[in-house]
């Protein structure tokens, strides 16, 4: 009777510990789960370089238009100098469904470390040079105006801390992402706050852009009904790996047109945090041309005046010439004068003189 009891009693420890395995925790981990979000969105480190893969989902109930639409992204990325345009090789799909009709579409984006490239279905083009340039400049601008930490900045400068975005904490362990040993928060969607933290995000874009009703954002606050977040970070070093949140919303009555209920859905996986990537031109990459963009459904004048005489690209072959230093010196100084859309149009322009 007693070897029975002490079998039983061991059969018992040892499916304990597989569903334990099963369900990817050990629980060692027991640090305050408020310190440990603050540790990883407020990280001195900056994510510089790693393997990413994002899904976004959202599902519609009732309505006009029940369906689903779901977007796929994910690749490598290697940030190089602060006001040096990062290096990174992205594919990308996008699947619709909606009563009997479906849509499905995929495409990607690399970049080097002096070009960059489109895939559009299936084939991949070289991006005009100009319009390369246009994006670095740019970028190297905003750079020097936000400083070498821009993220970080941007939220001190707001006075916001996305760690209060959650509330009814709970540490759920250590847990293994992509060969990493994370700690994992959960926790719900402290919605008040996050309005609260969107409107003045509104509001510093509205000092930009101009007519922004920032009120009807209190709206959310009875769209959404519920939302469940969680947060996987690097037990060592604090750096994100893992960022997961669900939403429940319901439009408000009476919305025309509206469902009557949607569901969002939002996962983002790091991996090879800050370890160097490797990113490679794709080979046999042919020039993106007027003709293509035409056969494309892409109206050329739509990518700017950088791009050739009358805003096109150059039917075929061929390459369009990489501004004159003088036209990028007075686009930069554009640039740090600009304020809204046609203005930095107007800068875009210099390029192409």
């Amino acid at each position: 009777m007693i070897r029975i009891r002490v079998s039983a009693a061991f059969a018992l420890v040892l499916a304990s510990a597989l569903l334990l395995t099963a369900c990817g925790g050990d629980g060692g981990n027991d640090e305050d789960p408020q310190r440990v979000l603050t540790e990883t969105f407020s990280n001195p480190t900056p994510i510089r370089s790693g393997n990413f893969d994002l899904d976004l989902k959202i599902e519609t109930n009732g309505g006009d238009s029940p369906g689903s639409i779901e977007a796929k992204l994910g690749g490598q990325f290697q940030s190089q100098a602060p006001d040096q345009f990062p290096q990174f090789d992205f594919d990308v799909s996008l699947r619709a469904e909606s009563g009997s009709q479906t849509f499905s579409g995929s495409g990607g984006l690399t970049a080097t470390a002096d070009r960059a490239f489109v895939n559009i279905q299936g084939t991949e083009y070289t991006v005009p040079q100009a319009l390369y340039d246009q994006f670095t400049a740019t970028f190297a601008q905003l750079q020097s105006q936000n400083g070498s930490n821009p993220q970080v900045g941007l939220l001190q400068r707001l006075n916001i801390d996305l760690a209060s975005w959650l509330t009814d904490l709970k540490n759920e362990g250590t847990e293994d992402v992509e060969g990493q040993k994370t700690i994992h928060i959960s926790g719900k969607a402290n919605v008040p706050q996050i309005v609260n933290d969107l409107k003045t995000i509104a509001r510093d874009a509205g000092q930009s852009v101009g007519n922004l009703n920032v009120s009807q954002l209190d709206q959310l606050k009875d769209t959404i009904q519920s939302g469940d977040v969680d947060v996987n970070t690097g037990e060592t070093d604090k750096l994100l790996r893992r960022l997961g949140l669900s939403f429940d919303l319901e439009p408000p009555p009476g919305t025309p047109g509206a469902p009557d209920s949607l569901e969002f859905h939002f996962q983002l996986n790091l991996a090879d945090v800050n370890k160097p990537q490797k990113v490679r031109a794709p080979a046999d990459a042919q020039p993106l041309t007027r003709s293509v963009l035409e056969r494309l459904g892409i109206n050329p004048s739509l990518l700017g005046g950088t791009l050739g005489a009358g805003g096109v690209l150059p039917e075929s072959g061929g390459s369009t010439a990489a501004p004159s230093q003088s036209a990028t010196q007075a686009y930069q100084q554009c640039l740090s004068e600009a304020a809204g859309v046609a203005e930095l149009q107007r800068c875009a322009d210099l390029l192409g003189q």
